[in-house]
């Protein structure tokens, strides 16, 4: 059901460790994208996934709803469609991918595309 499934993703986001929630994203994601949506280097994210650094607020708040939106697309669709969702262009947001969405803070945006996929709701 898409509606539990937002709300369990929210809550999962924001009760993991950023650690564990990065190596989660690393591991699904890739370093590469994950770096892209932060606005970091490709090995940042391992050190965070590893503990030896630990992201800034705002980063930390990337990585939370990206880790948000990820889980509920993987929950609904299966990881590899959830991974093609965050790579792609995106006609609900202006044919940006949500990696760019993210990093440009379009937080409710971005949790709208994914609910809106997940529900197969047609684009205008």
């Amino acid at each position: 059901m898409p509606g539990r499934t937002g709300v369990d993703a929210y809550t999962d986001s924001m009760r993991r460790d950023v650690a564990d929630l990065c190596d989660e994203l690393v591991k699904n994601l890739g370093a590469t994208v994950v770096a892209s949506i932060t606005g970091m280097r490709r090995t940042t994210p391992y050190r965070w996934a590893s503990r030896t650094a630990t992201p800034g607020a705002e980063t930390e708040t990337r990585l939370r709803l990206t880790y948000r939106v990820w889980r509920m697309l993987a929950d609904a669709e299966g990881k590899s469609v959830a991974l093609a969702w965050f790579v792609g262009s995106n006609p609900r947001l202006g044919e940006v991918t949500p990696v760019t969405a993210i990093r440009e803070q379009r937080d409710a945006d971005v949790i709208g595309a994914a609910l809106a996929f997940i529900r197969d709701v047609p684009s205008a």
